[in-house]
């Protein structure tokens, strides 16, 4: 369940299919076999909430019958173990990195998302599994604050960490050698490969860059 290579996040707000599991089937049989799901709370979610991102993930966990791949699901810890989940990705503003390892079961993978080189060193020394760092370059996943990396940080960090660097944020095909070049781990990508014309061939375009 190495980090390493397509990092492929399927997001409810950048979901081009029926269903979220649909978007995931379509990653898989591309080959892709790193899977986050990302699902944020709206505004205005119910309580219900929280039951909706454990059915998408018990979902999703249940393509594991099917296919083999890593399913991480972002900042929802408790449906991460509930749907048996091969890891879960956190955040500055979620739990603390030593209070979600206390509460997952041993090998269950943390990642986490950072947003500068200090913040990512600071998560790895915390003992996640790996880092994401980004937006790598300008996204339209993002506000127009959120801070862009850019190629040197990126090359810093992965210098000064001993955990996997995924590099996340803007990633295209006319950069995405650029990106590889710097010695990150895994490459994520949502609105790349979920608005594509054709999932599949992002998908398998990007594998064999990576790969």
């Amino acid at each position: 369940m190495a980090i390493r290579g397509l990092y492929a996040i399927a997001d409810h707000n950048w979901n081009p299919c029926d269903s979220l599991n649909k978007l995931v089937r379509c990653y898989l049989d591309a080959g892709v076999r790193l899977v986050q799901l990302r699902m944020k709370r709206p505004a205005d979610a119910d309580d219900a909430w929280e039951a909706t991102v454990a059915e998408e993930a018990r979902a999703i966990a249940e393509l594991k019958e099917r296919y083999q791949f890593t399913f991480i699901v972002n900042d929802y810890i408790d449906a991460a173990i509930a749907v048996d989940a091969d890891g879960v990705h956190v955040g500055e503003h979620d739990m603390p990195v030593a209070e979600v390892k206390k509460r997952l079961p041993e090998g269950m993978i943390v990642g986490y998302s950072s947003h500068s080189v200090d913040e990512a060193c600071a998560a790895a020394d915390a003992g996640v599994d790996y880092v994401a760092f980004g937006a790598v370059f300008p996204t339209k996943t993002k506000g127009p604050g959120h801070p862009v990396q850019g190629i040197a940080r990126l090359k810093e960090l992965v210098s000064s960490v001993d955990v996997p660097v995924v590099a996340i944020g803007g990633i295209t095909r006319e950069n995405a050698e650029e990106v590889i070049a710097t010695g990150a781990s895994a490459v994520a990508m949502i609105t790349g490969l979920s608005q594509a014309p054709s999932i599949d061939d992002e998908v398998r375009w990007y594998l064999d860059k990576l790969e």
